[in-house]
């Protein structure tokens, strides 16, 4: 599902995920919130956390006490130079909805963007995966962008959600 609320800047994508026995693995254990957890990058060997790992986990630990966050162990952390924000590929418990997730990392790029210089404004990158209780699937969500069009999207699922009802 592609989301055409957005700028040809901006992309945010929503597919069933094949493969989910890593992520079913999570569900099943006794683990609730979000498990940060490594991946396979371009040209990397081993699996890689993205530069943003540490500093939002955290964060969330700090803003967020009563939020269970893990962060699975990697081979490596990934090293970017820019003023994106690349998060983590991330696994949602049943407890924590993906709109939820969704203003926990718009209030987290907030607060570092108090430290920007003006008119600097970085691209997020991040990945969630979820369960979609409804079709009973797997999903990964996708998105590139600015904080404006994380916020549309925020909208867009609540309205979605709003038109479910």
């Amino acid at each position: 599902m592609n989301m055409d609320i957005f700028d040809n800047k901006d992309s945010c994508e929503v597919v069933i995920v094949d493969d989910d026995k890593e992520f079913r693995n999570f569900l099943n254990s006794s683990l609730s919130g979000i498990l940060i957890t490594p991946e396979k990058y371009q040209g990397c060997e081993g699996l890689v956390l993205k530069p943003d790992a540490g500093d939002f986990s955290k964060w969330l630990r700090k803003n967020k006490p009563e939020l269970n966050v893990e962060v699975r162990k990697a081979d490596k952390r990934l090293v970017l130079k820019s003023s994106d924000f690349w998060l983590p590929l991330v696994f949602l418990a049943q407890d924590v909805a993906l709109p939820f997730y969704l203003n926990l990392v718009t209030n987290y790029v907030y607060d570092r963007m108090k430290g920007a210089l003006r008119g600097e404004k970085g691209r997020i990158h991040l990945e969630a995966m979820y369960e979609d209780k409804q079709e009973g699937v797997v999903k990964k969500f996708h998105f590139e962008g600015d904080v404006d069009g994380l916020q549309k999207t925020i909208k867009q699922f609540d309205l979605n959600k709003f038109m479910d009802k």
